[in-house]
């Protein structure tokens, strides 16, 4: 799983127990929940000095809600580091401590799929389509909308509690290949059309042999 617009390549400078932490939506604009981002990580830089807060994406002028330069140049003075378009999606998650995901709205989250299967611990919205990927407290958390106070105690807690993450990072590894792998989503979907046309009384068609 691949978007066009994802990726980064990190090499840890700190310790196994100092954390880093990724958001990767794509677009910089203000339905991603960067206003609420930068809003929790005023407070956790200085609770958590050694984390890092990286965002790999396009700027995206055309679109109204666009985040304005300013924003990024205040963002940046703050520590946050933006990548810019990546297409070396595979290692940035390597790279990575966990994932978040602050979206005010979402269809199914294809970057948090992609965070799981990385076994990336994940803090996300709680909203329809993070919520597909996201269960709460078992390979992440989820947190209100426009919350930057719900957003920066989930981040905080994860960033302060190695263990909690190893465990949310297995479990997302689990729930990634059990929901998201794309045989298992094939045979499931073959499988609830076969129920349906037996509702109906038609029999479903056999596979083909090779």
């Amino acid at each position: 799983m691949q978007p066009p617009y994802v990726g980064a390549s990190v090499t840890r400078s700190a310790p196994e127990t100092t954390p880093s932490w990724s958001v990767r939506w794509g677009r910089l604009v203000q339905e991603k929940g960067y206003t609420e981002l930068f809003e929790a990580w005023e407070v956790l830089r200085r609770a958590h000095p050694a984390a890092m807060l990286v965002i790999a994406g396009p700027t995206d002028a055309a679109k109204a809600d666009a985040l304005p330069e300013g924003t990024i140049e205040t963002a940046q003075h703050s520590g946050v580091r933006f990548l810019g378009m990546r297409d070396d999606v595979e290692d940035l998650y390597l790279g990575f401590d966990l994932y978040v995901l602050a979206s005010h709205r979402e269809g199914f989250p294809r970057s948090a799929m992609e965070a799981a299967a990385s076994g990336l611990p994940i803090v996300a919205t709680d909203i329809r389509g993070c919520r597909q990927v996201v269960d709460h407290d078992r390979n992440g958390l989820l947190v209100p909308v426009r919350s930057a106070r719900a957003l920066e105690a989930a981040i905080a807690r994860l960033v302060g509690d190695a263990g909690l993450r190893q465990d949310m990072a297995e479990a997302a590894v689990t729930k990634a290949r059990e929901d998201f792998d794309q045989q298992r989503v094939i045979e499931r979907t073959l499988a609830t059309y076969a129920r349906l046309l037996v509702a109906t009384g038609t029999t479903p068609p056999q596979p083909v042999s090779s």
